[in-house]
């Protein structure tokens, strides 16, 4: 217990919470996610629950709070204890666009949360109905200019990812497609298949089903590298549109002020479960990249991603409250 002492004392910690650390974790562990089950968000983070609970010696059990996209459960995670047994699996619509969308947002991220890692990154591609006439980013670009205001574009919602990358694509594109928000993008897709939208953006997996079944094509990957179920469509970029770039990622944070002790078994566990390649292949499967980043990567990314992203909202003079 003295040496304990001595050694909290050197780091500058309270010896409780070098205890703390060193004890962790003695009980299961509560991961909040801010999305009903079974969506995009859930789908990734109950696989790499399951490695880090074999990691950890202890269970990660996901609970589902949804509302307000995201913000709800991101609140949860803000607001509780910084003891590693609450965490948040976010992605980066929660942590970055909502912050500066909402003047009133509850929670500050940089002030009350620490990430822990990043996960994934999502193939976000623009997908339209399969019996419109192009077979790529450039046809239809064409299209739209040889119609104009006969195109219409499906988002989730004012203020979406999906909205502001549709934002990014009118702009880099110069086509003025005319934006229908709906009230999430399940029914967006349903009016698209019912033919009274023409083009949407999100993430390859919300498409898959279908695109296997031969209703939507995928026109373009708004990343820097084609996915690997995707390896006959080519980026924005290869078709001439070098700064068509939509980044869109998941990860996991912890209440701000969480020892780094846990904090570094916490991003161990996750570390080798994004290892495992079944898991690598199930996320590539669901439309996404399997791409793991540390504490110090994910901070530099969420910032990056605010800069970017504060400009784009700023210039268009977005708010939602």
């Amino acid at each position: 217990m003295e040496r304990r002492n001595l050694l909290a004392a050197a780091l500058g910690l309270a010896p409780w919470a070098l205890a703390l650390g060193q004890d962790f974790p003695s009980r299961p562990v509560r991961l909040v996610v801010g999305f009903p089950p079974g969506g995009g968000t859930d789908l990734v983070a109950r696989p790499l629950a399951q490695g880090a609970q074999v990691a950890l010696g202890q269970s990660i059990t996901v609970d589902n709070r949804g509302g307000a996209n995201g913000s709800v459960g991101l609140e949860i995670v803000a607001r509780s204890a910084p003891d590693g047994y609450t965490l948040g699996h976010v992605n980066s619509s929660v942590v970055v666009t909502n912050p500066l969308l909402y003047r009133n947002h509850s929670v500050n991220v940089a002030r009350d949360l620490v990430p822990i890692c990043t996960i994934s990154d999502s193939a976000v591609v623009l997908a339209i109905p399969a019996d419109l006439p192009a077979r790529d980013l450039r046809e239809l670009v064409a299209l739209a200019k040889s119609k104009p205001g006969a195109l219409h574009f499906g988002s989730g919602g004012l203020g979406s990812v999906d909205h502001l990358s549709f934002e990014v694509l009118r702009k880099q594109t110069g086509v003025d497609f005319l934006h229908v928000p709906y009230r999430g993008g399940g029914p967006a897709l349903n009016d698209m298949l019912g033919g009274r939208v023409q083009l949407m953006i999100s993430s390859y997996g919300m498409y898959k089903g279908q695109v296997d079944a031969g209703k939507l094509r995928i026109v373009a990957i708004l990343g820097r590298t084609r996915h690997p179920t995707l390896p006959d469509v080519p980026t924005a970029i290869e078709q001439g549109w070098p700064d068509l770039v939509v980044t869109s990622w998941q990860g996991v944070v912890a209440p701000a002020n969480t020892s780094v002790a846990i904090l570094d078994r916490l991003e161990a566990a996750y570390r080798q479960a994004a290892a495992d390649p079944v898991t690598a292949k199930l996320l590539e499967a669901l439309g996404f990249f399997p791409i793991f980043r540390g504490r110090r990567d994910a901070q530099r990314l969420l910032r990056e991603d605010t800069a970017k992203w504060a400009s784009i909202i700023s210039e268009l003079n977005i708010r939602l409250d």
